[in-house]
């Protein structure tokens, strides 16, 4: 099976009478027709890599058993007698039988025009988009060719689909492109008012105005999202500029038993007066990030150590003060963890508040509670060997720095 046998059909006029006006058709002969000429069709030879290799080969003749191993000519028909029958009777010339009856080829008078820029702008004007279909698996292509078979002149098609994740599959979006023989027939469709299908109206406009509407639509979308970008930007400025610098400090040597209290300890043992913000550190780390809330009370800090060498825990530490770029990148990433902190907390607000979720937050501050979560800081996680660690989360504000930032 090919892929359009999948995604496109066509849907060529078929008159009552072939080239003998005293034939007729049977819906199996209309329908026989209708595949054909869709697989040698303009729309389809464009695309179908596995028609282009057959038609390569033999001066263009396709074996009627090749055409018989795509699933839906093969659904019509399997009779070949039938199939060739059938085909001498389309007054469209684009089909032509082998002598032998045993092959198909398009007719050598009827070459794919080529496609090119020109050749594009002539299939939009004579294409329509038409949305409101049942999506996914809610609409077959039979059902389509079979809505719009009474309109004159439809020669092909198309189901537009999205490829779906979760099940890894191509599904329909609920639209389609249904390409004319000419521009004439496409405006007499448009012309015919509103469409509905099982009842629900369905949206038609050309295939160029439904383009520059969704090319204007993604303008609009990336502009919005340039917009908050730039907005973002210019709050993280704001707050960034409120941050005191000189304040922050890295350290590096930690033991694998160093807790952050460890760390607050011996930071206030050599000056009480330095107020901390935030201390940046996971148990079992070997380094981290001390930051205090006043402005150069880093270097303060650092003026009263020996060869910026603090012992913490028993083990001597390196401490260095983040300046320059340095300084500047670590600021930033609070001020981005922050604000995702405060977008989390507004997420939650957004919650269900009933009884589950009384529920679900006493049992969760019960929980934090007994494993020792206090002084506003995430109780402790563990790793998987069962060992606790120190939370990072995102670093809160000291008090001064939060009202500055209101």
């Amino acid at each position: 099976m090919t892929e359009s046998d999948v995604q496109s059909a066509a849907v060529p006029e078929v008159k009552p009478e072939g080239n003998d006006e005293n034939v007729t058709l049977t819906n199996t002969e209309a329908a026989i027709i209708r595949q054909l000429e869709y697989y040698f069709g303009d729309a389809n030879l464009a695309k179908d890599k596995f028609m282009k290799e057959q038609i390569a080969q033999n001066d263009g003749w396709v074996p009627m058993d090749v055409l018989l191993t795509f699933k839906r000519l093969k659904s019509i028909s399997e009779d070949k007698k039938a199939i060739v029958d059938a085909i001498a009777k389309s007054d469209e010339g684009l089909i032509e039988v082998s002598e032998d009856r045993e092959k198909l080829r398009r007719h050598p008078e009827r070459p794919l025009p080529e496609m090119n820029e020109e050749r594009r702008q002539e299939l939009f004007a004579r294409t329509v988009y038409v949305k409101g279909f049942a999506p996914q698996n809610g609409t077959t292509m039979n059902e389509l060719v079979e809505f719009f078979e009474p309109y004159e002149k439809v020669v092909n098609i198309l189901m537009r689909k999205y490829h779906d994740k979760p099940t890894k599959k191509y599904l329909f979006k609920g639209s389609v492109f249904v390409s004319f023989a000419d521009k004439e027939y496409c405006e007499k469709f448009l012309a015919k008012g509103p469409l509905k299908y099982k009842g629900k109206e369905l949206i038609c406009k050309m295939q160029n105005d439904y383009y520059h509407s969704k090319r204007a639509e993604l303008k609009q979308r990336a502009e919005k999202i340039e917009e908050r970008k730039r907005k973002k930007q210019e709050t993280d400025n704001e707050l960034l500029a409120q941050l005191p610098t000189g304040a922050c400090l890295f350290m590096e040597g930690f033991g694998e038993e160093t807790t952050r209290e460890l760390i607050k300890e011996t930071i206030r043992g050599v000056d009480e007066t330095l107020e901390l913000a935030y201390v940046d550190y996971r148990k079992g780390e070997k380094s981290g990030y001390v930051r205090f809330t006043k402005q150069d009370a880093g270097k303060q800090f650092l003026e009263k150590l020996t060869d910026n060498k603090l012992t913490v825990d028993k083990t001597e530490v390196t401490v260095e003060l983040l300046v320059d770029e340095k300084e500047t990148a670590y600021l930033a990433k609070i001020v981005e963890e922050q604000a995702k902190y405060k977008s989390n907390l507004k997420n939650k607000g957004r919650g269900n508040r009933g009884n589950n979720y009384r529920n679900n937050h006493h049992a969760g501050h019960k929980r934090r509670k007994e494993q020792g979560g206090d002084d506003g800081e995430p109780a402790a996680k563990k790793d998987k060997d069962g060992t606790k660690k120190e939370t990072v989360a995102a670093p809160a504000p000291a008090a001064s720095e939060a009202k500055a930032a209101e």
